[in-house]
């Protein structure tokens, strides 16, 4: 069973983790990451999180859907473990990471079909558009430099 401050933690990182995901989902997804146990049957995610089969059942479907968790069968029992694949959030990362470029380009378009080069919204379309750059920049050099480190000490 989770400690009450583990439960705490699975809240919040499920409010987190509801801009991409239906709730359900979101707080199954934050309970794999936070207990110290590495997989859960279907039933004892349900009696952690108070679901119904119902909610249980499609927020697990949604995250094998998206591949940020996985299952396996022991031998003789027909139950399904259910275990967070952290490399999908790793990659999760990365994608945010180039969301910030894609959003960016649109900035950049919606800049060069301003008239008014001058006026205060293009100048301050112009400074986001700058931010968003840096940031990209920056977080791709971040994102590269961590995984060279990482590979050079496997």
């Amino acid at each position: 069973m989770l400690s009450e401050k583990q439960k705490q933690l699975v809240e919040k990182i499920g409010i987190y983790f509801e801009h991409s995901m239906p709730p359900a989902a979101a707080r199954i997804l934050a309970l794999l990451i936070v207990s110290d146990q590495d997989s859960f049957c279907f039933d004892d995610i349900r009696a952690n999180l108070n679901l119904s089969k119902s909610a249980t059942s499609n927020g697990i479907n949604a995250l094998l859907g998206v591949n940020k968790i996985e299952y396996y069968t022991k031998t003789g029992d027909r139950k399904r473990y259910f275990k967070w694949k952290p490399n999908s959030t790793i990659g999760h990362f990365k994608t945010e990471i180039e969301k910030i470029l894609g959003l960016n380009i649109l900035l950049e378009d919606a800049l060069h079909l301003k008239k008014d080069k001058d006026s205060h919204n293009a100048q301050m379309l112009a400074e986001l558009s700058d931010l968003m750059h840096y940031l990209y920049q920056e977080t791709s050099s971040i994102y590269e430099l961590w995984r060279t480190n990482k590979q050079q000490i496997q």
